[in-house]
């Protein structure tokens, strides 16, 4: 996966704000051990939500400081006024940062404006917001595994990144970097379950944005093809573009 598909993930935004779990932290370890470049970008970023956290910290309701301070007193000595006024803007402060995980939406927006300009090959990967609290639980969940399905010789750009979720039995793909299809076709995906193609799924025409799929026990890989719209019975093994042993 080149530097260019690994951005489209959202990774390096999910890494920032602290979604990533750690399998994922490894993934992001590895790029930006590969391409300094990313450092400067993170710290960018990490830059821009702490401006968004000043401009919308949360103002202490009025005597608050005093009841803080009263509390202070009756528990220990009192501390200086320069500790305790730090200590309520810290506190005021990380209100803000809360709020300031607002801002992955529009992050992930601007990453994908960025990515179209240096190639208008890939697509931007938008989630509606409505939906994005289930889905970080889903990917944070320290049973779910991804599992990056590289590009075959039909295909060396095509990849995807499915989620894998042994003890929910759920699964999920982010199919960030497959090239569109015509009308008549349409990309499935297959798990080696026995030495047997099942399909888990159709992948839909928008391919930016998460879909579920249907998670199969004892799947040694993960195998995308593309097959007639409406899908196949069978996997057409000749049209295989992706694919990654779990």
């Amino acid at each position: 996966m080149d530097k260019e598909t690994f951005l489209a993930s959202g990774l390096l935004e999910q890494h920032v704000l602290g979604l990533t779990d750690p399998n994922e932290e490894q993934v992001v370890a590895q790029y930006l051990e590969r391409y300094p470049e990313l450092r400067e970008e993170v710290e960018d970023m990490r830059k821009a939500i702490e401006q968004y956290a000043l401009q919308h910290a949360i103002p202490p309701p009025p005597g608050i400081k005093g009841k803080l301070l009263q509390e202070i007193d009756q528990k220990s000595a009192p501390p200086s006024s320069q500790t305790a006024a730090t200590h309520g803007r810290i506190t005021w402060l990380n209100i803000g940062v809360i709020g300031a995980l607002a801002l992955l939406c529009g992050l992930t927006a601007l990453r994908m404006r960025s990515l179209q300009a240096e190639n208008h090959t890939l697509q931007g990967q938008l989630i509606t917001c409505e939906s994005r609290e289930k889905i970080i639980a889903f990917l944070r969940d320290p049973q779910t595994t991804p599992v990056m399905l590289e590009g075959t010789a039909n295909a060396p750009q095509a990849a995807a990144l499915v989620y894998w979720n042994e003890a929910k039995h759920e699964a999920m793909i982010n199919p960030f970097s497959l090239k569109p299809l015509s009308a008549e076709e349409q990309y499935q995906i297959w798990a080696d379950v026995d030495g047997k193609m099942v399909s888990v799924g159709l992948i839909s025409e928008n391919l930016e944005k998460y879909q579920e799929l249907k998670y199969l026990p004892n799947a040694s890989s993960l195998n995308i093809t593309i097959e007639p719209q409406g899908g196949s019975a069978e996997p057409t093994v000749s049209r295989l573009v992706a694919n990654h042993s779990i």
